[in-house]
């Protein structure tokens, strides 16, 4: 636990989403056991679920552009099964989805927590959505 808590706080100096103005939840889904929201330039992505994992889900953002894996709870070195790629790149698509103007396809593999940053110094790409070779196991 008190590596988690490490990389939280780095992760919190890196992009100070703890005093961003900007925070909305996008979804709290009790069926699928997802919750969603943005702090910053940040999008969190909460599977709660005890053996659901979702791929291809469709999470709502605010800002087009590209986002990547900044923290994951299934990460290895805080005790998880490493399912997610952190070298794949995530593109917003332009379309409202769950009340946010854009949306980014994700893999939200059971019982994690996955927060995707914003990349801002690399041109922003927006258009189709595209699911690239994000899952390990999906």
């Amino acid at each position: 636990m008190q590596q988690f808590d490490q990389a939280m706080q780095h992760v919190e100096a890196k992009y100070g989403f703890m005093t961003s103005e900007h925070q909305y939840v996008s979804r709290k889904d009790e069926g699928e056991r997802v919750i969603v929201f943005e702090r910053g330039n940040l999008v969190f992505v909460f599977n709660f679920h005890w053996h659901e994992s979702y791929c291809g889900y469709r999470v709502g953002c605010s800002k087009p552009g590209k986002y990547k894996i900044v923290l994951d709870s299934d990460d290895l070195l805080f005790g998880g099964f490493n399912r997610l790629n952190h070298d794949v790149e995530f593109f917003s698509a332009e379309g409202w989805y769950d009340n946010r103007p854009r949306s980014l396809l994700v893999y939200a593999p059971n019982r994690t927590a996955v927060v995707y940053a914003l990349v801002e110094d690399e041109p922003k790409a927006t258009g189709n959505l595209q699911l690239t070779e994000n899952v390990k196991n999906c």
